[in-house]
């Protein structure tokens, strides 16, 4: 894992450089058996301001990681979008999950929730991943629910 990790970080440092000026995410993601954390930087970022009330957009890329209770951990790659606007927090992502040793998952998820100020979101989240060129009888599918706490800086 440390091979995969010391290029992904610096990748990650080397591509918010750039973007400093728009604001990151940053996502904690607690699942039954795994707990995920979860860093994107904006592609786009837009927001809205009618009669007071303020919508904002964010369309992000990312890296993150998932470590299962069992020891093991897998690089995430993030493309997200995602939307807040009074209370309705609301995300639509597509993720890909490399855990070490075995081919990569690739699926959609989706977050509802709160958010509780501008920066802060709680959310309820839904993921379906998929291992598409897998052949023989190993897993080919995994589905999560879990709850996530996303922060804007």
């Amino acid at each position: 894992m440390r091979r995969v990790l010391l290029p992904a970080l610096t990748l990650l440092a080397g591509s918010c450089v750039p973007l400093a000026a728009q604001s990151a995410m940053v996502s904690l993601v607690r699942q039954p058996r795994a707990t995920a954390l979860e860093f994107t930087v904006p592609i786009t970022d837009l927001e809205a301001k009618s009669h007071g009330d303020s919508t904002y957009a964010h369309l992000g890329v990312g890296l993150g990681l998932r470590h299962w209770d069992d020891g093991d951990t897998a690089l995430r790659f993030v493309a997200d979008a995602n939307a807040s606007g009074g209370k309705f927090f609301g995300a639509l992502g597509a993720i890909v999950e490399i855990p070490p040793g075995e081919g990569g998952f690739i699926g959609p998820r989706l977050r509802l929730g709160w958010a509780f100020q501008r920066a802060w979101a709680l959310s309820l989240e839904g993921e379906h991943l998929e291992r598409p060129f897998t052949h023989g009888l190993t897993p080919r599918r995994r589905s999560n629910l879990g709850l996530a706490l996303t922060v804007r800086f």
